[in-house]
């Protein structure tokens, strides 16, 4: 008996198929990728948070009279208050030693490059709330001297268009969006375009979580939305989902 093979038209049919399966199927795999992802750097920044909170309260001396004070994450993986993910020999961990011994990297699962992987060059503010502490994440790159240190939060946002890990977007005379930044990474007090013309408002742009900060303990629908110029002077305003 002679066997009967596939026809053109049935094999162009499966074809089809597949191909409509695939525009259904490959999206959803990698918004559920991207959806566990970004939950797992929440979890992570939970997790140094948490290291945060612990390191003020074993080391109050940091706060030197004031209320506020901060520690980088590499500080407290140095510290022994976290476990990294990676050692100083793996490629998602990069050799920025800071004068510190070099032990790894905590990994941030969103990354899209090396470069942009290791989560130890942000910091924690550290604050006293009553009989204990707060501790927020900043994710604002290398701060590499003690006048680059953010004191509030509008000095974070323009730390973070200064060096590039958020960035700035508002509106030309024309409507037109362009980038923006603070005219000093701290203690700025004007907002300009990139063509260096005062503006009044410099928004954080993008839905990415990389690309905005968090405010508050560890809540991530608290967001800084941006720095807006009211009556001469900055300030940063924030949007949640939370009822007030």
């Amino acid at each position: 008996m002679k066997k009967k093979g596939f026809t053109l038209v049935e094999l162009l049919v499966v074809i089809a198929i597949i191909a409509i399966l695939s525009i259904i199927i490959i999206p959803s795999v990698i918004k559920i990728n991207k959806s566990i992802n970004e939950r797992l750097l929440n979890g992570k920044i939970e997790y140094i948070e948490s290291a945060g909170t612990l390191f003020a309260s074993n080391n109050q001396e940091i706060f030197n009279g004031t209320d506020e004070a901060y520690v980088f994450v590499y500080e407290l993986i140095e510290s022994n208050y976290l476990n990294v993910d990676v050692t100083a020999y793996d490629s998602k961990c990069p050799e920025a030693k800071r004068g510190a011994t070099y032990k790894g990297c905590i990994i941030d699962p969103t990354a899209t490059t090396d470069e942009e992987a290791s989560l130890n060059l942000g910091y924690v503010v550290l604050r006293k709330q009553g009989a204990g502490f707060t501790a927020k994440y900043l994710r604002d790159g290398d701060i590499s001297s003690s006048s680059d240190k953010a004191t509030t939060l509008v000095d974070a946002v323009c730390i973070g268009f200064a060096n590039g890990n958020l960035k700035g977007q508002t509106s030309d005379s024309s409507g037109n969006v362009t980038s923006c930044k603070c005219n000093a990474a701290t203690n700025a007090t004007d907002l300009i375009d990139n063509k260096g013309n005062s503006v009044n408002a410099c928004i954080i742009a993008g839905e990415n979580p990389n690309n905005y900060l968090r405010y508050g303990d560890t809540k991530p629908n608290w967001r800084v939305l941006g720095v807006y110029k009211v009556n001469g002077e900055l300030s940063a305003k924030i949007i949640t989902s939370e009822p007030i």
